[in-house]
């Protein structure tokens, strides 16, 4: 029997597994994460599918914006050539810092731009650092010393004493980017979520253990490339699954119409930073846009007291009203009545009749108060989806960089209508693109 390829896309809320058999899929499944374990999720699906044999896995992780605070997995200590201490907080737009004032630690040395070293490194003070590490139960330590991509003497000095004392150490990739800033804030958010993806990574292995060798399980990064290191790589792989799709269509954008968001993805443009909240950080990836509009916006009222959409979404997690958990009515809760939504994988038989009626009694409340003159609840409902669908599509034709779009992903079909007039689009209705376009990126850069 033929070997497969299994795609994963793992994101905040859902994942998505596709097997490929050549170009053709023979087996998907979206797990809802808020209900159901990653692990038993894809052991399930892979035991369910038991007489596809499998070669090999190719796995795309997405960890939000939100998540990236040092606080997630403990704090990393920062070790810096001393007087460069503050250049993480250079042009920081948010009140978290990338480590604590007692965690940063600066040493006497200095290697010169040309490579030459003017200041030897004084292995007394290193070792009082070490002390201090030690006594605090700080186990991740990032390194910064100044021009060690030229010269890293240094660098691989202090890396090897603090490795023998049992530290987990991060030191910046070595690259042609002479910033050192922007690759020193790579450096300090991969060490901030490496606890994370390392136990995501753990998981994947345990499910696709005595299926796929470890060794054949391979994760996608934001520069379309594959990685088995992915705990030092892990913000690279923040647009991984843009990526994947932008490669896997190449001549045209593609605006993905995922649960967890709805992204422009632009194929042809791709840059070298992505301006974080604490500023620009290394990271090759391809050109994306957040549209203003998302699946889980609130609904509200705006200054002149008509409905509209809020500017932040809420997470799946307690999810929109009509799965029954949730506390505001939300954008996607405007199609809880619609088949298209409710059969989707991984929220099949998950609508709760209580959910949807609560967001009904949201509405009717909000009706009340506001000036909008329409005040039954299907024609206002129809009224919002179609400001939804509007300005959704007004984006699309604004941002894109293509004159062809494609538009896909599980909630397509919702907002298909808003592109009947757009010459230049088309609709894919695979709801697992994105699992698909990893297993396809995977397929061509496995080989062997």
């Amino acid at each position: 029997m033929a070997s497969r390829i299994l795609g994963v896309s793992v994101g905040e809320s859902f994942a998505e597994y596709c097997v490929l058999d050549g170009a053709e899929t023979v087996a998907t499944k979206r797990a809802y994460l808020s209900r159901e374990n990653l692990k038993n999720s894809l052991q399930q699906f892979i035991s369910t599918h038991s007489d596809k044999k499998i070669s090999k896995a190719a796995v795309s992780l997405r960890v939000p914006e939100k998540l990236l605070d040092f606080k997630l997995n403990g704090a990393v200590a920062h070790i810096t050539t001393e007087g460069f201490e503050h250049w993480l907080d250079l042009h920081n737009s948010t009140n978290n810092t990338l480590t604590t004032a007692e965690l940063q630690f600066s040493l006497r040395e200095r290697v010169q731009a040309d490579g030459k070293i003017s200041l030897p490194l004084a292995m007394d003070e290193l070792e009082a650092i070490a002390a201090k590490l030690e006594m605090m139960q700080t186990k991740k330590v990032c390194v910064h010393l100044l021009h060690s991509a030229i010269n890293p003497t240094h660098q691989t000095a202090v890396t090897n004493f603090l490795t023998a004392k049992g530290f987990e150490v991060f030191v910046p990739e070595k690259t042609d980017n002479a910033d050192e800033v922007t690759r020193w804030r790579k450096n300090s958010l991969n060490a901030t979520v490496a606890g994370l993806f390392s136990e995501l990574k753990k998981e994947i292995a345990a499910a696709l253990q005595n299926v796929v060798a470890e060794s054949d399980i391979h994760f996608l990064t934001g520069d379309g490339t594959f990685t088995q290191d992915i705990e030092k790589n892990s913000i690279a792989s923040l647009s991984a699954g843009y990526a994947a799709l932008a490669l896997a269509h190449k001549k045209s954008d593609v605006l993905y119409m995922g649960l967890e968001g709805f992204v422009l993805i632009s194929g042809n443009a791709w840059k070298n930073q992505w301006l974080s909240p604490w500023g620009a950080v290394e990271s090759k990836h391809v050109s994306y846009k957040e549209l203003t509009i998302q699946p889980t916006l609130p609904i509200t009222l705006n200054a002149f007291h008509h409905f509209d959409f809020d500017t932040e979404p809420e997470s799946w997690d307690p999810g929109p009203m009509f799965l029954g958990r949730g506390q505001k009515a939300t954008l996607i809760d405007l199609w809880a009545d619609n088949a298209k939504l409710t059969k989707l994988d991984g929220l099949q038989d998950r609508t709760v009749a209580a959910g949807v009626q609560k967001f009904k009694n949201s509405m009717f409340a909000l009706s009340k108060v506001s000036n909008t003159r329409e005040k039954e609840l299907p024609s206002l409902s129809k009224e919002l989806q179609s400001l939804a669908i509007q300005k959704i599509a007004m984006e699309a034709v604004m941002f894109r960089h293509s004159k062809e779009l494609l538009i896909t992903g599980p909630l397509v079909e919702l907002f298909a209508n808003g592109f009947k007039k757009d010459t230049k689009a088309s609709v894919d209705t695979n709801e697992f693109a994105l699992s698909r376009a990893v297993a396809l990126l995977g397929q061509s850069a496995l080989k062997g």
